[in-house]
């Protein structure tokens, strides 16, 4: 979540790199290397999924070797604060493992997850200090899922505290648990709240990452930090066992450095069975230049002419590029009350059966004890969401109301385009409100280094043809 104007990126610029907080809470890394060959852990962690697999089939490592290069390339970067645990089963079950044609891609593989959602034999923190201990009874359906592919859960990512919902002055990517994460390509916004899973696909620290997204969380660091982020289609991806924001919102989803990969462990975490082609063709495509002043009142520096270039690549591809304004009312949908009610009842009901039965007020009852060390930069917006004046019926209009414009409003546009395109979180709100699928893919940089994604919006449902789509794109821009 963020809104990206000049003022809003100087100030997440001061709190991470020139006055970054560090909690007396955050967890002390004691982790050890393996002795692994220098050159095959190179090797290891720039390969994709599919290389991954041969080189394992071709005899050139064991699963465990490829973990150990994995965690190995975990504690060498751990000044980025990517990751707050790691998961030393995996290894033990690495070393059990062996390769057949007829396992699943991601068997053998290890997978990042973002620390607030549920697994067992580690906390799930939320990166909250109240948290620190928290250990879950069961896996999110998500990791039963990724385990029953072979995936090995190899630890829990860094995120913005309570994913980026305790305060509007808070640091992307700051938790007290896990201090303050750093963007991969320098000092540039890292992003939030997936940060840690964001920067960790970028570092090579696993080829899989998991994230989650209410309002741009999933879309925002992956264009911060170079690599391809998935929003599903809200509901695709199940919401049990990951800390709630918001229930009509909340979707994890996951982040790699291809798009190829990325769908590879959206197949894993999801029910979906459709098999991608790769076979898109731009000259096939119509594509929607998102065009509203709402995307484009967010625009920096360079934002215009990046713009252009995909443009420009695109219909030299072939692609019929046309300006798409849809609906500016969708623009405006105000989701913060909905989010506000949907916390405070989420999170009093996740924590309905845990031993300390947290709710809003004791989370913030026990910061208040010791402010600078478990909410250094307020929690205003806890405080809002426990303090939540509105009933379920008015919360229900809202809902309503924001998923039927938004709906329409992008419905409309796909009645003319394939799919629409913007730069970044600039089209958040639609994409976010109405529920539907959005990518973002890497491929250019500002002139310091910041890199900023390519962003595609997809029709509801139609997350495996938007990644075609974006797989295209991606060759074009890469």
């Amino acid at each position: 979540m963020g809104f990206n104007n000049d003022d809003y990126i100087k100030g997440q610029i001061n709190k991470q790199y020139i006055h970054p907080k560090e909690s007396s809470y955050k967890k002390v890394d004691t982790y050890k290397e393996y002795d692994i060959d220098e050159t095959l852990m190179e090797k290891v962690i720039q390969s994709d999924v599919q290389s991954l697999q041969k080189m394992v089939r071709d005899n050139e490592l064991t699963y465990s070797e490829l973990v150990k290069c994995f965690w190995n390339q975990v504690v060498r970067m751990k000044e980025y604060n990517a990751v707050i645990s790691l998961n030393p089963e995996a290894i033990e079950q690495a070393e059990k493992m062996s390769y057949d044609e007829t396992h699943d891609l991601l068997y053998g593989l290890p997978v990042l997850v973002k620390d607030n959602v549920n697994m067992t034999g580690l906390p799930t923190t939320a990166g909250a200090a109240v948290l620190k201990e928290h250990m879950a009874d069961a896996d999110a359906e998500l990791i039963t899922r990724l385990k029953e592919k072979g995936a090995l859960i190899l630890g829990k990512t860094n995120l913005s505290e309570w994913a980026n919902f305790m305060s509007t002055e808070s640091s992307n990517g700051y938790s007290a648990i896990g201090g303050q994460t750093k963007n991969a390509f320098g000092q540039f916004d890292v992003g939030g709240s997936s940060a840690g899973s964001a920067v960790a696909a970028a570092l090579g620290l696993a080829p899989l990452t998991v994230g989650s997204e209410t309002s741009g969380s999933i879309i925002y660091p992956a264009s911060q930090n170079g690599v391809v982020g998935l929003k599903p289609t809200l509901g695709l991806v199940s919401q049990d066992g990951i800390i709630p924001i918001s229930k009509t919102h909340d979707t994890a989803g996951p982040i790699a450095r291809t798009v190829q990969d990325t769908y590879s462990l959206f197949k894993g975490m999801s029910p979906v069975k459709e098999e991608a082609t790769w076979h898109v063709q731009l000259k096939d495509i119509k594509a929607g230049i998102l065009d509203n002043d709402g995307a484009k009142m967010v625009y920096r520096d360079e934002d215009e002419t990046i713009m252009q270039s995909v443009q420009e690549k695109l219909k030299k591809a072939g692609a019929e590029c046309v300006e798409v304004i849809v609906d500016d009312a969708a623009f405006n949908i105000d989701y913060l009350p909905v989010f506000k009610f949907e916390m405070n009842e989420g999170i009093r009901a996740f924590f309905a059966d845990s031993q300390n039965k947290l709710t809003l007020e004791t989370i913030m009852s026990f910061n208040e004890e010791d402010l600078e060390n478990r909410a250094p930069y307020n929690q205003e917006l806890l405080k809002q969401s426990a303090e939540n004046g509105l009933g379920s019926k008015d919360i229900n209009e809202m809902i309503s109301s924001n998923q039927s414009l938004s709906r329409k409003a992008l419905d409309k546009a796909f009645e003319t385009v394939n799919v629409l395109i913007t730069l970044s979180n600039y089209g958040t709100v639609l994409y976010s409100a109405s529920g539907y699928p959005a990518v973002t893919i890497p491929g250019y940089t500002r002139l310091t280094g910041e890199p900023i994604g390519v962003t595609v919006i997809g029709k509801s449902g139609k997350d495996v043809e938007l990644l075609e789509i974006a797989y295209a794109v991606e060759q074009l821009i890469k």
